[in-house]
């Protein structure tokens, strides 16, 4: 554990000082009245102790000074919680590296701002509030208007790098909240300087929750951090290592309205709410407890705004019903239009939803929770966007919170807003998904076995699944006073004397993810959070990194070679904390996409002018809507052939089948066919054959299927249908046999309709002053800003590239022939160009490529 500033031990009443970390005292002042202070000319390292006993002052007090770092100022009680507000006194505190330590404020008429780090336009910076109580400061009933909640916040923190640490609030009725970071005045300043405050180890309890039909009820959050209008600011507000229970004041119980706020190692224990990303970007939720106990209302993290990292998060019991039932659910995703990712230069803010991209929801573990994943289009319909990968989704037999997976507030809301996220490695249990999703797997062999409270899991399918909580075990209520909440105070609000008020702040080691790559090289950020050195190591040749160590933040540049296979592969990257903490570990999991086939194999038909395919015959076609066999080939994915088959034939489940017969202009070694069709819920079946020869029946042999009688197409989609083959042909025929069950036995339609089809592969018999195109590689196309040119053994001197008008638009020379050469073509239009390359020999070679940016 890492310590901070000074440390008591409380036992029987009497003081031990620990430890004074970094103060050395130039004068102690003992005083019997909090105002004396304010008399006071306080320099760096003094300490103001205030005699115990029960202050009922109501006038605010100014608590002023600038203390160092080395040696901050320092206002504490005589003994901690031995100094007692009663009538709800305000401070306002002012200055640079002051501590306030050891008070209680218990009962009593608030205000709106009990407890502010300001006086006036003097700021607090580096300041902290440590081992202090708020408990039930009310609100006085003259000030309440009938359908008002009167907002009264107990802690307002202005400034930056302020703290607070170790201190208890609880049983809040009014509205307000228990914690508010107010970013309004550095937004007027620098929108883009840190903000960095800390609030860490606080125990939140009982917040009422409020009328919803009052005013105010919707400022009811336990913290918030900003406002809609400064969703831009660079906050970097820290939360974590917090207890809250019952914290029940709206379902907002945290609110991040910044940027860059990081949420770590919290518990949530029967509040009903959600942690809530409500604005601003580049939020940081790892390793947190939402444990519902089946409560109606509590939730676990709703999604606005964009470039998150929420992972290894643990929520169980979860269940809402009853009450706002569309907002607390596991994790929620909403489809906000509004402007997103808000620069920090830019005042383009908006209190609407915001667009929810590119964000990262991987490695959580969801338990007994009703609504897993849930989709809301309550506040708007656009797709969210970036990876939802490796989670572990659990039910237990006859569970009461049992729910689908996946669910919304309405029964499409899944295919309207959650389609365009990527899903990968998703794992479930006990459960339906209730969707359609390739990213989700059913494992039925998961076992979960209870360790505590909470369920640790094994068996196939779940290594690398759900949430990893390192050292970090849920708090529970007797944990408070001894490291959480303040130190002379129970978990229920009784006195203690034996508590530990020594400050420590959890140590931590966050590490952000990366969403699914593709198979091209690259380079790919990644942030970590840590208030501890670490070292860094890739485990895969493929991956490197270029931070291998860092004392504490750091942004991480991953780079991945291209992958030039067909096969996705995974690889991983260790993060490990330095000797003498908490061994913290943490791993990164890069995905990178295989090649897909088209950019391995060359593209015959590709619809320019002078291409060799074209159709030689047909059987017949759809007349009334003229679905010609010449579609096929129009690169309009729209259009189609389509023809009826006839009658079944007797001792058989299919007709004589219809036909396409497609002459490739020449004999070609075929590696790749794909065609595709309309979208149905029933599989085409479909048979190639090929010859070399001629077009007549016996010229041609089936290559497709390879096994059984009939290729049975992917079904609800009009994606291509992709099939290796190794064959010569010079003529390819395509046979339809209508639609069949899932089984492919029964015919449920005679007819048959494809919308495209390419053939890929290398032409036999090539010029001896030609490279053979088998040799060359040109990928990705069409090509956006690079294109790279890969051959086999054959060096390229000279690669040019000519518009189909003749001109000359780019020219490379080589110094030596290269097997491998990138062309940035990024200053090139949009459009289809003819590529030449050249090797030291006189040996040439053309292609078509396509520009497309």
């Amino acid at each position: 554990m890492k310590k901070i500033t000074l440390s008591y031990k409380v036992i029987t009443g009497l003081i031990v000082l620990l430890s004074f970390s970094n103060v050395f005292s130039q004068t102690t002042y003992n005083i019997t009245d909090p105002y004396d202070i304010e008399d006071l000319t306080l320099i760096p390292g003094d300490i103001v102790i205030l005699a115990d006993g029960t202050y009922s002052d109501t006038n605010r007090l100014k608590v002023l000074g600038d203390g160092t770092s080395e040696n901050p100022i320092t206002f504490r009680a005589a003994t901690p919680g031995g100094v007692i507000f009663d009538q709800g006194m305000q401070m306002s505190i002012g200055g640079d590296y002051f501590v306030i330590d050891g008070f209680y404020w218990n009962g009593g008429y608030g205000s709106s701002k009990v407890i502010e780090f300001r006086n006036s336009s003097d700021y607090a910076n580096h300041t902290t509030l440590q081992n202090c109580a708020m408990n039930d400061i009310g609100v006085d009933p003259a000030d309440v208007e009938v359908g008002t909640s009167e907002k009264h916040n107990w802690i307002h923190m202005y400034g930056t790098y302020n703290t607070v640490i170790n201190c208890s609030f609880m049983n809040k009725e009014s509205s307000g909240n228990m914690i508010l970071i107010d970013l309004y005045y550095n937004n007027q300043g620098d929108p883009c300087a840190t903000v960095g405050h800390t609030i860490s180890n606080n125990y939140f309890y009982k917040y009422e929750k409020i009328d919803a039909s009052l005013t105010n009820a919707g400022d009811s959050e336990t913290i918030r951090i900003g406002t809609s209008s400064d969703q831009n600011v660079n906050a970097s507000c820290t939360v974590s290592n917090n207890y809250f229970v019952e914290a029940d004041g709206e379902n907002e119980i945290i609110t991040n309205k910044s940027k860059g706020n990081t949420y770590i190692n919290n518990t949530f224990r029967r509040c009903r709410g959600s942690l809530v990303l409500r604005h601003g970007s580049h939020a940081t939720v790892d390793g947190n407890y939402f444990l519902g106990e089946d409560v109606d209302g509590t939730g676990g993290i709703r999604i606005v705004d964009s470039e998150h990292t929420i992972t290894n998060n643990y929520i169980q019991d979860c269940i809402t019903v009853v009450d706002q039932a569309k907002w607390n659910n596991g994790i929620t995703f909403l489809g906000g239009s509004a402007n997103h990712d808000v620069a920090c230069s830019s005042s383009s803010t908006s209190s609407d939803y915001q667009k929810v991209e590119n964000i990262a929801v991987s490695n959580n573990t969801i338990i007994n929770t009703n609504a897993p994943l849930y989709y809301n289009e309550d506040k708007g319909s656009t797709d969210p966007t970036g990876t939802v990968s490796n989670n572990l989704i659990y039910f237990a037999a006859a569970d009461p919170n049992l729910s689908d997976v996946i669910s919304g507030d309405s029964a499409s809301a899944f295919d309207n807003l959650g389609t365009a996220l990527t899903y990968s490695g998703n794992v479930y249990t006990g459960t339906s998904l209730g969707a359609t999703s390739t990213g989700f797997s059913e494992e039925a062999l998961i076992t979960a076995s209870a360790d505590g409270e909470i369920f640790t899991f094994s068996g196939t399918g779940s290594a690398g699944k759900g949430a990893d909580m390192g050292a970090y075990d849920p708090t529970t209520d007797v944990m408070v006073g001894y490291g959480i909440g303040a130190c002379f105070l129970n978990n229920a609000g009784a006195k203690i004397t034996d508590g530990d008020c020594t400050i420590e702040i959890l140590e931590s080691l966050t590490v952000g993810s990366l969403s699914t790559l593709g198979p091209e090289a690259g380079s790919y950020n990644v942030s970590v959070v840590a208030n501890v050195s670490w070292t860094a190591v890739s485990n895969d040749g493929w991956i490197s990194i270029d931070t291998n160590a860092s004392s504490g933040d750091a942004t991480v540049s991953v780079t991945v070679t291209e992958n030039a296979t067909t096969t996705e592969r995974v690889g991983t990257v260790t993060f490990t904390q330095d000797p003498g903490g908490d061994n913290i570990v943490r791993t990164l999991t890069v995905t990178q996409e295989g090649a897909d086939l088209t950019d391995i194999y060359d593209l015959i038909n590709t619809g320019l002018a002078g291409d060799p395919v074209t159709v030689n015959s047909f059987s017949s076609y759809e007349v009334a809507k003229n679905n010609v066999a010449e579609n096929t080939l129009d690169k309009d994915m729209g259009s189609v052939w389509a023809a009826e088959d006839g009658a079944v034939l007797g001792g058989d489940y299919k007709g004589d089948g219809e036909y396409v017969i497609y002459d490739l202009g020449s004999e070609y070694e075929l590696d790749l066919i794909q065609f595709n069709t309309t979208n149905k819920s029933d599989p085409f079946g479909i048979q190639i054959w090929v010859s070399t020869t001629g077009t007549d029946a016996g010229d041609f042999s089936m290559v497709l299927p390879t096994t059984g009688d009939l290729l049975l197409t992917a079904t609800g989609t009009t994606d291509f249908n992709q099939y290796e083959i190794t064959a010569n042909a010079r003529y390819v025929k395509l046979m339809g046999y209508g639609r069949f069950n899932g089984a492919g036995d029964t015919r449920t339609s005679a007819w048959t309709a494809i919308g495209e089809i390419e053939f890929f592969g290398t032409q036999i018999g090539l010029s001896t002053n030609e490279i053979d195109l088998s040799s060359v590689s040109v990928f990705p196309v069409p090509a956006k800003n690079i294109l790279n040119i890969k051959t086999k053994g054959v060096g390229i001197s000279k690669t040019v590239i000519f518009s189909l008008d003749g001109r000359l638009v780019l020219n490379k020379v080589e110094s030596t022939p290269k097997t491998e050469i990138s062309l940035d073509v990024s200053s090139l239009s949009n459009g289809t160009y003819l590529i030449n390359f050249l090797n030291d020999n006189g040996l040439s070679a053309s292609k078509m490529i396509i520009v497309s940016h």
